[in-house]
C-alpha cells in the first residue's frame, strides 16, 4: 500500500517578499502568491489527487483552495500542518534579528536554532509525524496533496529521510508553491522530487525561486 504525497509550499506573501519570519502570524497571499497558486493548480490539473490537506493559516489555505477548485476537491484544514511558531522572531527580518537579538543570530547563522519563546523543532517533528502517520492509514494507494509552509515541510522531509529533529539538512524550500513528492508505505518513504517550481519559470514575476537561482 503506497501513498503519494504532493508537498506544496504556499504562495508568496508580502512578508515573504520582505524576508520576514511569519510563523503563526496569519499573513494573506499577495497578488503574486495568488497567481503562483493558480499556476500550480494548472500544473496539477488532472493529476489523480484524491484529497487535499492544508495548514489552517490563510496563506496555505488560500493556496489549497485554489488547487481544490481547479480539481473539484474540497480542502481539509489541519493545524498540524501549520508553520513552526517562531516566538520573538515573528515579524522580524534577518537584519532586525542581527540588530535586536545578536546572540540568537549567531546561532541561527550556523544552522537550525530554537526560536526564543517559540515552538521547538522536536515539537514540530512530533506533530507532523503524527499527521503523516494518520494520512498513511487513511489514504493507502492514493495521491494526496498537503499545502504547508517552508519550515514545516523542511522538517517533515528531513523526518522521512531519517534526519534527527535538530539536524539542518542541506536542502532549500525557498520557492513559493514549490512542489516536492514523497512516496511512502508503512515501512519507509522515498523522496522523488524536491522543491520544483517549473510551473513558474515562464514568468519572472511569478518565478521567485527561478529568479533567485539565475541571479546568484
Amino acid at each position: 500500500m503506497t501513498t503519494t504525497l504532493l508537498l506544496i509550499r504556499h504562495g508568496q506573501t508580502d512578508w515573504n517578499a520582505a524576508g520576514r519570519w511569519q510563523g503563526h502570524t496569519d499573513i494573506p497571499l499577495n497578488r503574486t502568491g495568488v497567481a503562483q497558486a493558480h499556476a500550480l493548480a494548472d500544473r496539477l490539473h488532472r493529476w489523480p489527487i484524491q484529497a487535499i490537506y492544508s495548514s489552517d493559516l490563510q496563506r496555505a489555505a488560500a493556496t489549497a483552495h485554489i488547487l481544490g477548485q481547479r480539481n473539484g476537491i474540497s480542502v481539509n484544514l489541519d493545524p498540524c500542518w501549520r508553520e513552526r511558531f517562531a516566538g520573538r522572531l515573528e515579524g522580524l527580518t534577518r537584519e532586525q534579528i542581527q540588530e535586536q537579538l545578536p546572540e540568537v543570530w549567531a546561532v541561527l547563522a550556523q544552522g537550525q536554532a530554537e526560536a526564543p519563546e517559540g515552538e521547538s523543532y522536536a515539537a514540530l517533528r512530533e506533530r507532523v509525524a503524527a499527521a503523516y502517520q494518520n494520512l498513511l492509514r487513511q489514504h493507502p494507494d492514493q495521491m494526496i496533496a498537503i499545502v504547508s509552509h517552508g519550515g514545516t515541510l523542511h522538517n517533515f522531509i528531513s523526518y522521512v529521510m531519517g534526519f534527527p529533529p535538530h539536524h539542518s539538512a542541506s536542502f532549500s524550500l525557498r520557492g513559493n508553491t514549490g512542489l516536492s513528492i514523497v512516496q511512502a508505505d508503512s515501512h519507509r518513504a522515498y523522496l522523488l522530487l524536491l522543491n520544483d517550481t517549473s510551473h513558474l519559470e515562464h514568468d519572472e514575476q511569478l518565478g521567485s525561486m527561478f529568479h533567485f537561482i539565475t541571479q546568484t
